[in-house]
């Protein structure tokens, strides 16, 4: 995780849909210690990709304070997850702090999250290790 966010508190975190320019554009107003933009859930397949520059575009362009900025990804049974990874982080820059990998089952998703997650943070100039993982565990397979 980016250095700025690695000592801020994470009381309450605030989720919205990456879909949603007008939910994004309220996000900065909430009182929220942490932030995730939403590419899986909350978001229609037809709209995951369209969706990536419009949270690109909100994490850069936004004031979000002290906020920890972090963008929830596809997990890595769909078609999506990589190219969530490669936009988002070339777009949002150093002001994303994390992302959020959902279903996770195995080291391998995590490992192969950071492999990709320092290619591009290298590509767009960011100091490798910059953004962190949040790994979401949600099956029992995922806790062995």
């Amino acid at each position: 995780m980016s250095a700025r966010s690695r000592d801020l508190p994470r009381r309450s975190c605030l989720s919205i849909p990456g879909s949603s320019e007008k939910m994004m554009g309220k996000g900065p107003g909430i009182a929220a210690d942490m932030v995730f933009l939403d590419l899986e859930d909350a978001v229609a397949p037809k709209e995951k990709e369209s969706s990536r520059a419009k949270i690109a575009t909100a994490i850069r362009t936004q004031d979000w304070g002290d906020k920890v900025m972090c963008v929830r990804v596809n997990d890595w049974s769909t078609k999506w997850t990589a190219f969530d990874i490669i936009e988002v982080v070339a777009g949002a820059g150093e002001r994303l702090d994390e992302i959020m990998l959902p279903k996770v089952e195995t080291a391998a998703q995590i490992v192969a999250t950071d492999l990709l997650l320092r290619q591009v943070e290298i590509a767009n100039g960011l100091p490798v290790g910059h953004i962190g993982i949040e790994a979401q565990i949600e099956t029992a397979r995922g806790l062995i």
